[in-house]
């Protein structure tokens, strides 16, 4: 009994030191609270990695020491709650804590200018995990990895597999990174099961970026590792809306299971779809 327990301990402890912290510092103009596009940008490296299982996000304000003690508090929460909505709309990251903390003094004084550039801040303090991405190999210089698939233009049979391109998520999201690219490579799929009514397909979820350990990534919404699911799902219910008969369509998560072969990592972040009947 001891040895089991042991064990567990063991375990626990691998899995905990798995976790990690990160600070990420992002700047505002004087006297503003809006996310700058240079913020946006820092926020969106961070948390669009797809590897990236988020345990906790504090987030504390500041100002620098123009203005009054009251009005700078307000302007420091405003900077906390502004990053919070941020990741809260682009990601649906929820904030354990959103602080103003108010003006900061000057730490140097031969060049004051500098150092209230770099007092209008919000700092935000990250703990995660990360999936290991061990035995994954991109090989950028292979060619022709997707010389398998076909095209809706194409006479296709029973077993032909058309890769969506320009289809894009955003990380860990089933949110389109850009909505107008991606419903014109939808409506090609409406344009095809129109004009050929008889044919079925299976749309097809893959994933990049997750190792062994991992059947599938992580999923912000639904707060599980469904990832490739969820996304496939996206589809399916796009493409009901768009009158599309359920009865012709199966929808399939494969996590990472098949990654393109000799493809970019980042490639396998992908839908395809499956002719099942003609």
């Amino acid at each position: 009994m001891n040895q089991i327990y042991l064990l567990f301990l063991f375990c626990c402890s691998v899995l905990y030191s798995q976790e990690e912290q990160k600070s990420i510092v992002v700047l505002f103009n004087s006297k503003e609270f809006a996310l700058s596009s240079e913020a946006e940008g820092t926020l969106t490296d961070f948390f669009s990695d797809e590897t990236l299982v988020i345990t906790s996000i504090s987030i504390e304000g500041f100002c620098d020491d123009i203005g009054s003690t009251e009005n700078n508090l307000i302007l420091s929460t405003n900077r906390a709650q502004s990053v919070a909505n941020y990741l809260k709309k682009e990601f649906n990251l929820n904030c354990n804590s959103i602080l103003g903390k108010g003006e900061l003094p000057l730490t140097n004084i031969s060049s004051v200018d500098e150092s209230r550039k770099n007092n209008r801040k919000a700092v935000l303090e990250i703990t995660f995990s990360k999936s290991s991405e061990e035995n994954i190999v991109s090989n950028k210089d292979s060619e022709n990895h997707y010389k398998n698939y076909k095209t809706f233009s194409d006479k296709l049979v029973v077993g032909d597999k058309i890769i969506i391109k320009n289809l894009l998520f955003k990380g860990s999201l089933t949110i389109f990174e850009n909505p107008e690219e991606a419903i014109i490579e939808l409506e090609k799929i409406v344009v095809y099961l129109n004009e050929n009514p008889n044919t079925t397909i299976e749309i097809q979820g893959h994933v990049c970026c997750i190792g062994s350990a991992h059947s599938d990534a992580h999923d912000r919404f639904s707060g599980k590792n469904n990832l490739s699911h969820t996304r496939a799902q996206k589809i399916f219910d796009y493409l009901i809306e768009k009158g599309i008969s359920p009865n012709r369509m199966t929808h399939m998560g494969y996590g990472r299971k098949f990654p393109i072969p000799g493809g970019i990592e980042s490639d396998n972040k992908r839908v395809e779809i499956l002719i099942t009947k003609v």
